[in-house]
This record gives structure tokens, sequence and C-alpha cells, in this order.
């Protein structure tokens, strides 16, 4: 019995044993599982992310982590598809080349848009960055570590828990750290440490750039945090004393304060809340002028674009809009805009600033194959376009918005903003003034204050008012335009039986563009109301339009599909037009064995106006009318217009000039908060701060030349373009693609736009004689050589 007993209590404590093992492997195994299926934010790939902290899903988590391989694989075979796909689209020879040839002239009317651009990432996004740096950071940081004063460097290196007496070189005190910052707690626990006025005082510093005249920062400090100013720069030399804060050469007791460049980012981490801005939320707070109504601007600008081309408003001598045409204008938009106001002077000048619409004898006149061209853009440079036109009318137009934005849709005080701007435009002087070498102090109104009004008038910013007390909120239509949806609300207009087409604000532009082109606008509200008219389908016609385009479009887009009798009407308004269409145009063959050489190269790319595919053929121009009559015997209705290439030169000229709008503005288009944070200094530049306990054993170095000043893409190109003029040469600091920064001398020949709508220059490296193409973006510093 007893035997019995102890083999049934063995086996129940062996089936147990299996049931934990297999329990624990079970949730062992799920545990990745489930990491890999929410893209989870912990694991490695989201450490190593090279985009910043806090996501780990999609693309990033692919890359790296458990089961890299397996995704890895599918990843490939959506490669292999994607590269079939893009042969097809370009007409290489395929299953189906000559079908997908033919498909590529069959509509002008293309709804898809580019390909999307990398999206640029909110400036706020500097405030939760990664702690695990690339291998190339760790050699940048190394060596600008080695470039530093041995005394700061220990300092830094005290602070973060090393005892720089026992290392026995500077060489390894550059090792342990940069391991220390690397890992990122060490310098977390400096932040920690520090008193709430000190992590305050360096937050204000990081907020001017991290370069700040000294005794001009310790008003600043006074006029935001109060104390008085011996205070403050006792606080600022116990920063000094750990190696945080440095300082410029003195001259007279002046200098600058200085924060070395590679420490900003990573101190940034640790002082998210002290850069903030705080908000308020009430529900007393009045709306002044509030509209019920306020669309994208995608939706607003297209509409426009659209009412112009239908019905061309007459300018004065003095380029103002007749004052009956106004009031017409004012009436019919006026759910979106007061009669007269700045929106609607913004959206004016928007569209006759890049193109969109230009005067043609005594109106305006719309630029068909611009605005499509816009409407293809990417939504990120549709962005960068409108923001650079803001920031002509307010200037850091676009750091603004992006630090309201911050609120997270809260109201943001206006005396903290006007602080925060007030810090942004002291940082740019003082970093100007820094480079010029003039450390005398200026006598400013240290509380000057400004207005955002013109970004309130634009319909950026909503202005509230609670007591005496004015706030600041993004519209709805700042938050589409900083947060494009990945999708719209509404994908399909709705055609009714009666000719009509009501098209919701949450439309796509290109679709609302291309109702207008084959309807008239009759209304504009949260839903534009269009009419189908014979005239106007003869005008589409005429403006590149085929009869089956028209039919495909209403009957893809409509939400109950083309109504019969709509159909019917229309192609008895149509006819056969379009069955056959002419291409006047030169054709240029070229061997099978050479065609990737001539289609790589760059000289001839621009030259190359239309890419044709198996199916379609060019026929001889001086025997046109013996192939009209052939082709009338067989059956076919040829339409009377002949396509032209490139297009309507005029509008060629246009859209070139947009392109060239977009290039700039994407040169433009930094991370605001970088740029904040850029500290223009080099290790070399870097001493003490007067009163700290490392002033009196630093030796004096000699003074190397300076190195080309810092510039922005729009300085660089200004410098090119007369380097390029005065066949002159120039000394660059080019960060290449790996982000290494190397210094040439460079002998520039003339600029142009790559494929992919950027700007560059060709220059001669003097070094080697090599000709090569530069991206001016990629261009920090540049000096001209006498």
């Amino acid at each position: 019995m007893s035997s019995d007993t102890a083999g049934n209590d063995s086996s129940k404590s062996k089936r147990r044993r299996r049931r934990r093992r297999r329990s624990k492997a079970e949730g062992g195994a799920e545990e990745p599982r489930r990491g890999a299926r929410e893209g989870g934010g912990g694991g490695p790939a989201a450490a190593a992310s090279p985009e910043g902290g806090g996501g780990g899903g999609g693309e990033r988590s692919e890359r790296s982590g458990r089961g890299g391989r397996r995704r890895g694989g599918d990843r490939g075979e959506r490669g292999e598809r994607g590269d079939r796909g893009e042969r097809r689209e370009r007409g290489e020879p395929g299953d189906d080349a000559g079908v997908a040839g033919v498909s590529t002239l069959n509509s002008t009317r293309n709804l898809r848009k580019r390909r999307k651009r990398k999206r640029r990432a909110a400036p706020v996004s500097g405030l939760s960055r990664r702690r695990r740096m690339t291998h190339t950071e760790l050699e940048e940081l190394e060596d600008y570590f080695n470039r530093m004063p041995k005394a700061l460097l220990a300092n830094l290196y005290k602070a973060i828990g090393g005892q720089p007496g026992r290392v026995a070189d500077q060489a390894r005190m550059v090792q342990l750290a940069v391991r220390a910052i690397s890992q990122g707690k060490r310098l977390g626990g400096i932040v920690k440490a520090m008193h709430e006025r000190e992590r305050n005082a360096l937050a204000l510093l990081i907020q001017c750039g991290g370069v700040a005249h000294s005794d001009e920062f310790h008003r600043e400090l006074m006029n935001t945090l109060g104390g008085h100013e011996r205070d403050w720069a006792r606080l600022l030399v116990g920063l000094a004393e750990r190696g945080l804060v440095c300082a410029s050469e003195a001259d007279d007791e002046q200098f600058f304060y200085l924060v070395p460049d590679p420490l900003i980012e990573h101190l940034v981490e640790h002082i998210e809340a002290e850069l903030m801005l705080s908000t308020f939320q009430h529900d007393d707070v009045k709306v002044r002028d509030a509209r019920p109504f306020c669309p994208p601007l995608d939706f607003s600008i297209t509409t426009l674009a659209t009412y112009i081309a239908q019905r061309p408003p007459r300018l004065t001598q003095q380029q103002e809009i007749f004052k009956v045409h106004q009031e017409e204008m004012d009436r019919f938009f006026a759910q979106l805009w007061e009669p007269g106001s700045e929106l609607f002077h913004f959206h004016i000048d928007f569209l006759m600033a890049h193109g969109l619409v230009e005067l043609r004898g005594d109106r305006l006149s719309v630029n068909q194959d611009v605005v499509e061209e816009f409407l293809n853009l990417d939504d990120q440079d549709q962005r960068d376009l409108v923001l650079r036109s803001l920031e002509k009318r307010f200037p850091y137009a676009e750091w603004v918005l992006w630090a309201v934005r911050s609120g997270r849709g809260a109201w943001i005080a206006e005396q903290h903003l006007q602080a925060l701007y007030r810090r942004w435009t002291r940082g740019e002087d003082w970093r100007r003034r820094f480079q010029r070498g003039e450390l005398a102090a200026t006598r400013t109104n240290e509380r000057e204050s400004w207005s955002f009004a013109p970004l309130v008038h634009c319909g950026m910013l909503e202005l509230g008012e609670w007591g005496q007390e004015k706030f600041y909120r993004l519209t709805p239509r700042a938050t589409a335009l900083l947060d494009p949806p990945e999708q719209d609300g509404f994908s399909r207009f709705y055609l009714t039986p009666s000719f009509e087409v009501m098209a919701p604000a949450g439309l796509s532009p290109q679709i609302l563009f291309n109702i207008g082109s084959i309807a008239e606008l009759t209304g504009c509200d949260r839903a534009n109301t269009y009419k189908i008219t014979e005239v106007t389908v003869e005008q589409g016609l005429e403006r590149g339009w085929r009869r089956e385009d028209v039919l495909d479009f209403l009957r893809e887009n409509s939400q109950i599909g083309l109504p019969e009798n709509v159909e019917q009407t229309l192609r008895g308004w149509m006819g056969g037009h379009g069955d056959v269409e002419l291409h006047d145009c030169m054709l240029l063959t070229v061997h099978k064995g050479w065609i990737k050489r001539v289609e790589t190269s760059r000289e001839l790319k621009p030259w190359l106006l239309h890419r044709f595919a198996p199916g379609l053929y060019a026929v001889d121009r001086t025997r046109l009318p013996e192939l009209m009559a052939i082709l009338g015997e067989a059956g076919f209705s040829a339409s009377k217009d002949i396509t032209r290439y490139p297009g309507d030169t005029e509008q060629s000229g246009a859209r070139d000039r947009l392109l060239g709008l977009l290039a700039e503005a994407r040169e433009g288009a930094d991370d605001p908060l970088a740029r904040a944070q850029t500290a223009d200094t080099q290790p070399e530049d870097l001493h003490p701060v007067p009163g700290s306990g490392a002033s009196k054993s630093t030796k004096k170095k000699v003074k190397e030349p300076p190195p080309p000043p810092r510039v922005t893409p729009r300085e660089a190109k200004a410098i090119l373009e007369r380097a390029v003029a005065l066949r002159q040469k120039l000394e660059i600091l080019y960060v290449g693609k790996d982000g290494a920064r190397n210094n040439f001398t460079v002998a520039p020949e003339r600029l142009a736009l790559n494929a992919q709508g950027e700007q560059v220059f060709v220059a001669v490296n003097v070094a080697n004689q090599q000709r090569l193409t530069w991206k001016l973006l990629q261009v920090e510093r540049i000096r001209p050589l006498s």
C-alpha cells in the first residue's frame, strides 16, 4: 500500500515538474513574440534605433532584434515584388511590359502621390532622444574629448563619478568618460543631483542654443527666474566645476558661456520637464474671433485655385483685385475667412509666389501644370513650402508652432511663449557675435515682448483670453499642417443623378482639383458643391481629359458609382473624343547595350522628355494627313488636338520655379530644436569659466586659425553662386553619409537639382582634381579663399 502511494506521489510530482517546465518554456517564448508583434520600445532594436527614443515598431523593429531573420526574409520578398512593380512602371522589358508601357499614358490625371519622403520628426522628439550612441557618434565624442583641455575633461570625469588623479593618462580618461556618457545613467545622475535653479539655468542656456553672453545671460536669468546677478554667476561656476558649462576666451571680464556640443542632446533627455512650456486649461477661456469651420490648408488652397481658374478676377494697376470681384470672392468664401482678412491674403500670396497662379493681361490665371505638380508633392514638401511662406511673415514661425504643439491641445500662456521666443532671438544674436569675436555687452530692452498676431491672423494660432491673461493654442488648420493624418477622413465624393457633386473637406486635394476641371464650383462650405454641365465637360476635354478618363474618374471616386443617366448623357456630350491621340515629338533610339549608360547619364537626363514603352510608336509628321485618313477609314475618331512635349513653355518655366522654391524649402527645413541647440564651438575654443577651480591650472594655448563659419543652406547657396561667377575656390566642411566631417578645398562649377529635387553643386576637389557632385544641405561650414 505504501509503495503504491509512493509511486502515485512520484508520478504526480513528475507531472507537476513537467507542467512547470512547459509553462516556463511557453512563457519565455511568448514574451519575445508579443514584443515582436507590438514593436515594443524596450528591446535592443528600440535602444539602438537611430530615429529617437520611444518608437520600436514598424520599419526599425524589423531591422534588428528577435526574429530579425524571418522578418528580413519577408521584407526581401516584398522588395522583389516592389522591384518587379517598379520595372513595370518604368516600362522595362518584363512579362507585361507592353501593357504597362501603354498604361503610363492612358490618363493625364495621376491621383497617386509621389513616393513619400522620410518623415521629418517633430522638434520635441529631441526631448526623448536615444541613450545608446552609434559607432560614428562614439568616435566623434572621443575625438572631441581628446581635443578638450585636460582640466575641463577632468571636471566632467570627476562629476560622473571618476577619479582623475588615479587615471594614468588623458587617453584612458577619455575612454572612460565616453563609456560613461554613452550609457546615459551617469550624466542623468549629475542632473538629478542638481538644485532646481541649476537645472532651470541649464535649460535656459540650452534653449539659447548653448551659447550666451555672460552679463546678458545673467540679466535673462534675473528677468525669468528672479534673484541677483552674483548668485547666478556663482551658480554657473558650480555648473562649470561639473564640466557641463565652459567659457570662451575672456576679454576684460566679458566672455560667452558655452555648453560642449556633444553633451547637449544627452542633457536634453534629463531636463525635459524644465524645457517644456507649462499649459493651462479652464472652461472660462474665451476664444477671440473663433470660427466653427477651420479646414486644412490643402483644401482651401485647392478650392481657391479652382475658383480662380473658373472665374479669373481682374486686377487694378496697383495689383489689387477689383472691388466687385473682391466682394464676390468674400461672399463665396464667407465660411473660410472674414472679408479682406489676412488669411485670404496669405492664400493669394502663396499661390502667386509659387507660380500656381499668375497675372496674364489684367486677370489672374491658373497654371494647370504647376497646380498638379504641387498637389502631387509629398505632404512633407507641401508643409515645407507653407512654413517657408509663414517665415516671411513672422520670423521663427515654425519654431513657435512646434512649441505650441508641445502643449498637446492645451493653452500656452503668452508670457511664457514670449520668454521662449526672446531666448531664441537672443541666442541667434549671441551665436553670430561669438563667431565674429564681439565680446562687448550691448544694452537692450530686457523686457521686450512680441505679438504673435500675424500667426493668429493667418489662421495658425487661436487666441484665448481669461481675465487679463492671453493664451495660445494651435488651430485645426495648423494641427493638420504639422501632423497630417495618415489617411484622410473621406476618400470619395457624392455624385447625384442630377449631375451635382458634393465633395467634403476631408477629400484628397488632387480629387478636388480634378472635379473642378470638369465641373463648375458652385459653393464652398464643409462640403464643396459642383455642377457638371456640357460646357464644363468640353472645357475639361480641351485641358487634356479623354472620354474614358472622365468616366473612369467619376466611376471610381463616386460613393454610389456612376449613375446610368449621367453616363449616357456624358457619352452623348463627349462623342468619340480621344479614341486616338497624337504626340508631336522626335524619338531617340539606343542600342540595348547602351540603355543603362544613357539613362544614368546626368548630362542626357534633362534632354530625355519622355520614356516610351513597347506598344507606343512615333509617326512621320510630314505624312500626318494620310495617317488621319487611314484612321478614319478604320473607324477611329481621332482627337483634333496634338499633345506636345514638354508642354506649355510658360507653365514649364513656372513649374521649374516651383521646384526651385521646393529645394530651398527643403534645405531650410532643419529640426528647429536642433537648430536652437546648436553650439557653434570647437573643443579648442573651450576655457574654464572665470572663478572656477580649473581656471588657475590651464595653460594658454597657441591660437590656431579659426575654422570656416557655420552657415545655413541659404547662405551657402549665395556663397556658391558668387564663387561660381568669380571662379573662386572654397574651403568647406562637408558631412558625409556616415556623419563624418571632413575639410575640402573645392572649385565650384555650377549648381543644379538632382533627381530627388535636392540642391547640389558640381565642384572639383582640388586635392585630387576629381569632379564630384556635393549636396548643399550637407555643407556645414564654408569660406571663400583668396
